[in-house]
């Protein structure tokens, strides 16, 4: 039975061109759609419509939208109130947005479950734990005390999911749900949001740049540009058989673990050290006395040598960002020492700080963060032009038209205001104004999650070749294992706050060793490969347990842990050329800082 149906749907904002042109589909109930295309494409405005929540000016002037026999074009503003939530459930790519910056998030969970189901505090707060749980967040309980900006951009996004999904509604309208989520927690929302097909027949519609999870996700697949449908059918007719040359073109642009030896990158010298870490902890406070501190980073120790990019993956809430934050001077180290050139970060003088602030440049996960809404681009951009170099107007619009080229924006842009632009638009904006003053190093911390296949391709060989040309320094946070292969000369796994292992980029589908990579490198969803293999991979990987023991914290989920792993925590060894491990397992070789 055809649950929702879209005919010749057209949305236009004010006086503009429409941003959406004949737009047709449907959707059975259990089915799930995927809308592929690149930032600016219309997939978000199309799902926006679907729910009434188009923002602005924007409105729907042609076309028709049924759903479970309803026209909702006809109902009125408490009627789609009333559906909202309850029969179709909306997942925001911004999680942060969409959650009160000053409620605790098990406060919103709770309130958003009554609003829709008649029942006590009590029971709520069960429910709301029971689906945090299922989107493997680890202690829900503290997940709920916390407010949303004491948790990272994917353990927020993971939040939001669960208050989606635990309505079980009959539409469920995901708008780039797992770009903000590393690969494992990826192939665990994927999971539920298969099983919501399956057990409650829920329909979905998945706005998504991720051609594997769409690949392996999809009965359909539509893909859109510039507010249209170039391409609609079936996922095998879609992947196998394309006709556009636009799909074929972003089936190409997708980043591949298996990477020719051209495409790696060249080795480099690694005789200067531009930044060392030694035993670097970080522990957060409880905010009630009843509970322990969070240790979101526990004795890391590396280095990150001149003109070389390391590259850092992870699972969310495994310290990566907290890690940024502190070589970047926000946070404090709670033990340990971060030093530029030798020169520790905490003893610097003020005017000091000032040059690092300049030599240490930070693009963060979130960009809509990194605006003032009353600046325009051009303003955001010119400011650390003029607080750092005094540069003239004409001098800095070369300067800005450099980098506004380099990431693939018009010049155009800079009379726009934020809410103006897309959110991987907004992201190509930030990465530029970090690259303007050609720092010695700039961290990327989820740098390119916002950003669709094609346009990441760009951003990484500009980065690369900025790289090339300036002698600069990255450290490359990501969750993209074969995007943070292709841009790093080497890589850090973390766990839970501990770095499991260190290598070569250019070695790491061959040689890694840790349980905990292999389990992230079995994560990754290629495009073409057979989706029942993949189904299995998922179900083999599914013990996803985060019991405390006093050894190795993998070693619940891990196949291979013995008594040993679960009792005595494993160093960091080399066990091969530039290659470290913290694994029972392997090497017996001296401990050492890589």
């Amino acid at each position: 039975m055809t649950l929702l149906e879209v005919k010749n749907l057209t949305i236009g904002y004010g006086s503009k061109s429409p941003a959406v042109k004949n737009v047709s589909f449907s959707l059975e109930r259990g089915q799930i759609l995927s809308l592929v295309g690149e930032s600016g494409s219309g997939k978000t405005t199309v799902i926006r419509g679907i729910l009434g929540l188009l923002s602005g000016t924007g409105r729907i002037t042609d076309g028709e939208l049924r759903f479970d026999g309803t026209d909702l074009r006809a109902l009125s503003k408490k009627q789609m109130q009333h559906l909202r939530g309850r029969d179709i459930a909306m997942i925001f790519q911004d999680a942060g947005l969409a959650m009160d910056p000053i409620v605790p998030i098990g406060k919103q969970f709770v309130e958003y479950i009554q609003v829709h189901q008649d029942l006590a505090d009590s029971a709520a707060k069960e429910l709301a734990c029971e689906w945090l749980s299922r989107m493997n967040l680890d202690d829900p309980h503290r997940v709920m005390e916390s407010y949303p900006f004491e948790l990272s951009g994917g353990m927020k996004q993971r939040a939001a999911i669960a208050m989606a999904m635990a309505q079980n509604p009959k539409l469920l309208l995901a708008d780039e749900p797992t770009s903000a989520l590393d690969v494992t927690v990826q192939a665990q929302v994927v999971r539920e949001l298969q099983k919501l097909t399956e057990e409650y027949d829920t329909a979905i519609i998945l706005v998504t740049h991720n051609m594997g999870v769409a690949s392996y996700l999809s009965d359909q697949i539509a893909v859109m540009k510039t507010g249209e449908i170039v391409e609609y059918g079936s996922r095998d007719q879609v992947i196998f058989h394309p006709e556009s040359d636009y799909t074929k073109m972003l089936l190409s642009s997708v980043p591949k673990l298996e990477l020719s030896e051209d495409k790696l990158r060249a080795e480099i010298s690694r005789s200067e050290t531009l930044l060392s870490a030694s035993g670097v902890r970080k522990e957060f406070a409880a905010k009630q006395k009843k509970h322990r501190g969070v240790v979101a980073v526990d004795g890391v120790d590396f280095r990150l040598f001149q003109g070389e990019c390391l590259g850092i993956v992870g699972e969310s809430g495994c310290g990566k960002s907290t890690l940024a934050r502190m070589i970047i001077g926000s946070y404090p180290p709670s033990g340990g020492q971060i030093a530029l050139r030798g020169r520790q970060i905490s003893e610097m003088n003020r005017k000091e700080q000032r040059q690092f602030c300049r030599h240490v440049q930070m693009v963060f996960q979130n960009p809509i963060s990194s605006f003032s809404p009353r600046m325009t681009i051009g303003e955001y951009l010119y400011e650390p032009l003029r607080n750092y170099e005094k540069q003239s107007r004409a001098e800095a619009r070369k300067r800005i038209e450099k980098y506004m080229d380099a990431v693939g924006l018009p010049m155009e842009f800079m009379d726009r205001y934020p809410h103006e632009l897309s959110g991987g638009q907004l992201q190509r904006v930030v990465i530029a104004r970090a690259a303007l003053l050609e720092p010695e190093l700039i961290v990327c911390d989820e740098a390119t999650s916002a950003l669709d296949v094609s346009i990441q391709n760009q951003v990484a060989d500009m980065l690369v070749d900025l790289q090339g040309q300036e002698n600069l320094s990255y450290i490359f946070i990501g969750h993209d294992l074969a995007l943070v292969r292709q841009i790093s000369h080497r890589i850090i796994i973390m766990y839970r706050g501990e770095i499991v292992e260190i290598l070569n980029s250019r070695r790491l589908t061959e040689e890694a060793v840790h349980p905990y990579t292999k389990v992230l490198l079995e994560s990754v969803f290629e495009i073409y490969e057979d989706r029942e293999n993949r189904r299995k991979i998922l179900e083999k990987n599914a013990n996803e347990s985060r019991e405390s023991v006093p050894g190795c914290k993998f070693s619940p989920r891990c196949r291979y842990a013995t008594d040993r792993c679960k009792a005595e925590r494993p160093e960091l060894r080399q066990i091969g050329e530039e290659h470290f491990a913290a694994c029972h397992l392997f090497g017996k070789e001296q401990s050492q800082t890589s």
